[in-house]
């Protein structure tokens, strides 16, 4: 069998480091890869005249999967193709505690969830305009709650969110699919619906009506459903009810973030994004700019979204070596970074982790 190829980008601020951190352990555990690394981020920007160079960009169209590291403000066109224009339209964003870590709560033993963020629709990316617009183009439209016209609020912005059938049936399907394979594995097979139908009567109760009716076709599953507000609040307090929690953009890049501090904080919170011919995999933190260069951050996240992409591409034992790695490392707690009260650096915390592979 061919090596899986993947690309390997860093991004900017942080990036780079942690993508590096990665690349060192799938490389050094001898996985079957083929990782290359293109020119990417603001680094490239003076030689190439862009953050994303064609050549790049052509070579993410050939790979396996895409490890990305983070966005700033000179790779956002990046993500913009990635999960955009290549129509990744799932975001995986597992949530699971490893004894060890840091955790806002007394005891997050037995926390183990996965949001499964809709990708393209809502309000991300922000569909935006003058208000002058919508008043222009709609004039005889009212609001049925206040009877206001758009013209009524005067100069401003407006966003738009959009919830389509199309959209929400791919991520409802997907959803059951992802439950039905956890539960394989021993998960309780249920899948949480978050909205804010009280608020948006069409858009959310269109939504949630999918979800309901896509998880009736499997009897396997059980099915409950969640304002969202509701859902934060119920997050903080019975983490370990909640299994798969399919949700819409916004809300679900806040509440994950939000359980993230659950189980140990941004640095261990993976992401994948899926649905296109090529995927991507990166971790939930961002750039961090202030960080950058420092050698002090935290690769877990990273080296989780790999193992995330490991399983993606059906390397399941790999994935689960990687995995039984990180617990590892976790668990004895003598190769930690700072965010996780420890003094080991980026790459002292990878390679840690790599030797429990070996």
């Amino acid at each position: 069998m061919a090596k899986k190829k993947i690309a390997a980008l860093g991004g900017d601020g942080i990036g780079p480091e942690i993508v590096n951190a990665t690349c060192h352990v799938l490389e050094g555990a001898g996985f079957d890869l083929e990782i290359i690394s293109p020119p990417i981020g603001e680094a490239v920007v003076e030689k190439y005249g862009t953050a994303f160079p064609e050549e790049t960009k052509k070579l993410c169209g050939t790979v396996d999967a895409v490890l990305f590291g983070a966005t700033g403000p000179a790779s956002d066109s990046v993500i913009v193709y990635l999960r955009w224009i290549s129509d990744n339209f799932v975001n995986i964003r597992p949530m699971k505690y490893y004894p060890g870590a840091i955790t806002c709560l007394k005891d997050a033993t037995g926390i183990d969830l996965v949001f499964l963020r809709e990708n393209s629709e809502g309000l991300i990316p922000g569909r935006e305009g003058d208000l002058s617009l919508l008043a222009q183009r709609l004039p005889e439209y009212r609001d049925p709650k206040l009877n206001k016209s758009f013209a009524d609020y005067g100069e401003g912005k407006f966003a738009v969110r959009i919830v389509s059938e199309r959209g929400t049936t791919r991520l409802a399907k997907f959803a059951c699919e992802f439950a039905l394979r956890r539960k394989k594995n021993g998960s309780p097979g249920k899948v949480t619906c978050v909205h804010k139908w009280n608020g948006f009567p069409q858009s959310d109760r269109l939504f949630e009506r999918i979800v309901r009716e896509e998880v009736s076709k499997h009897p396997e599953l059980s099915y409950d459903q969640y304002l969202v507000d509701d859902l934060a609040r119920r997050l903080l307090r019975y983490p370990r009810e909640f299994d798969v929690v399919v949700i819409d953009n916004m809300f679900g890049d806040i509440l994950s973030d939000e359980a993230s501090e659950l189980v140990g904080g941004l640095g261990i919170a993976p992401s994948g994004n899926v649905g296109s011919k090529v995927p991507y995999f990166e971790s939930v933190s961002g750039s961090a700019p202030k960080y950058a260069g420092k050698n002090v951050v935290n690769p877990t996240a990273t080296i989780l979204s790999a193992k995330l992409m490991l399983d993606y591409l059906g390397m399941h034992e790999e994935a689960s070596a990687l995995e039984r790695a990180v617990a590892a490392v976790y668990k004895e707690g003598k190769s930690l970074t700072y965010d996780q009260g420890g003094k080991a650096s980026t790459t002292e915390c990878a390679e840690a982790i790599l030797k429990k592979i070996k």
